[in-house]
């Protein structure tokens, strides 16, 4: 359904080029989840924002790339012609939704434009399913909260309204931006559900995360990226079960994990094991390889050369020299 192809997108800034995102493939099918996890600033909600076309002009720009839904590069098609898919076709959850919805107009007014935007129906319909999906996600007296403004709601209710506007004109693609990170865990449970219930209409779903456990919950198959560039892929028991990308590794091992007590009378705890090291700078990324700075198993190729994605089998792929041994 949709496929990327050697997206690259940069952004200049007062200190240079910053490349966000380097030459990164993959592909959605019709009614799967794919989960996209990897640390703060490696470049996953441009990614995501590069689909929709909302990279910030001028000092954004997608480089090289296609970008198709269904066939039909997305980069070729005109503001109007967009505008047709966003919302429609393909729907977003932004990670802020404070700064998403606007503050000057109530939560039912923003609702019923857009379904008004996109289906033929009279508004007192278009009110009654905005006010449906409301109650689907959870949000109690969604009548009288169609007349609220954003700044009336919490910061978990104003994300509960972004994930209904995302979900009630049954869109073929979701991308969720961190859709529950303002969300208890209760909430989140039911959030979730409702997203499984979406694939009976064959949805599918680009679920960003740095939550691991939210990654083996829901995915089908995941992308591992770090440092603008996809460092492993493959299905959700494969990067599991053996991942084999040093940073896919640190990653899960980085995930709490209760210990035994040591000794009787010891109430034991949480082994915690981190990844050495920063995230380098987007502007001075290493020549070859940009986890070598903190992988244990880097040597001198790693150092000059860019590795590419190894096919391992059964559409698992690593980018890492290891990986051809």
């Amino acid at each position: 359904m949709l496929e990327i192809n050697n997206i690259t997108v940069t952004f200049e800034t007062d200190e240079g080029i910053v490349k966000a995102v380097d030459n990164v493939s993959f592909h959605i099918d019709r009614n799967e989840i794919v989960g996209l996890v990897g640390e703060s600033g490696c470049g996953k909600s441009v990614t995501a924002l590069s689909i929709l076309r909302l990279i910030p002009l001028p000092y954004g720009r997608i480089e090289t790339g296609e970008i198709l839904f269904y066939g039909k590069n997305l980069l070729d098609l005109n503001p109007k012609e967009m505008r047709k898919i966003r919302g429609r076709a393909i729907s977003m959850i932004f990670q802020e939704p404070g700064s998403a919805l606007s503050p000057l107009h109530t939560i039912g007014r923003q609702m019923v434009e857009t379904i008004l935007l996109h289906k033929d129906i009279t508004g007192k319909e278009a009110w009654n399913i905005a006010e449906t999906w409301l109650e689907k996600v959870q949000i109690s007296d969604p009548r009288e909260r169609m007349f609220a403004y954003p700044y009336q709601l919490s910061g978990g209710m104003q994300q509960r309204v972004m994930i209904a506007m995302a979900l009630m004109l049954e869109p073929d693609l979701v991308i969720a931006d961190e859709p529950t990170t303002a969300l208890d865990v209760t909430i989140q449970a039911q959030v979730f559900e409702l997203v499984r219930e979406m694939r009976r209409f064959n949805t599918s779903m680009l679920l960003i995360t740095h939550d691991m456990g939210v990654i083996w919950e829901m995915c089908d198959r995941v992308l591992v990226m770090y440092a603008s560039r996809v460092v492993e892929e493959g299905n959700r028991d494969d990067i599991f079960s053996k991942p084999t990308h040093p940073y896919t590794i640190g990653l899960l091992e980085s995930i709490p994990k209760l210990s035994a007590p040591p000794s009787r009378g010891d109430k034991g705890g949480y082994r915690l094991k981190a990844i050495p090291g920063q995230v380098p700078s987007a502007l001075n990324y290493p020549s070859g390889c940009h986890f070598f700075d903190r992988c244990p198993d880097a040597f001198d190729r790693c150092r000059n050369e860019k590795p590419k994605l190894i096919d391992l089998g059964n559409g698992h792929k690593a980018a890492c020299f290891l990986a051809e041994k």
